[in-house]
């Protein structure tokens, strides 16, 4: 073993940036999603946390209401049945909530 695959930061936050650089990479679904608490500018949503690889690296797809509903349409509502899955993503810009551009995470086909 490498100490380098020792000390590599594991469950990292994906960011539309990993997905604008690895256009052909895909996400696995490796476990059942979790709905977390965040607390944002004071205050608390829900989140749907997916535990995954993307470019064979462990990674958390904090996905949003829109993705989720897509899974959901495709695999079921039964988050349990979407491990082992394949998410194909792609980006698009949106406006955040001070009216700024940003990237976001958007997926483009179920698998």
């Amino acid at each position: 073993m490498k100490i380098t695959d020792f000390v590599k930061p594991q469950g990292s936050f994906l960011k539309a940036e990993e997905v604008i650089k690895n256009p052909n990479a895909q996400f696995v679904i490796v476990c059942e999603p979790l709905v977390v608490e965040n607390e944002f500018k004071g205050k608390k949503q829900n989140r749907l946390h997916v535990e995954g690889e993307f470019n064979k690296e462990p990674k958390i797809f904090d996905m949003s209401k829109t993705n989720a509903r897509a899974c959901a349409k495709i695999l079921g509502d039964e988050t349990a049945k979407w491990i082992g899955h394949i998410l194909v993503l792609e980006t698009y810009r949106t406006k955040t909530s001070d009216g700024k551009l940003t990237d976001a995470i958007n997926i483009k086909e179920v698998k």
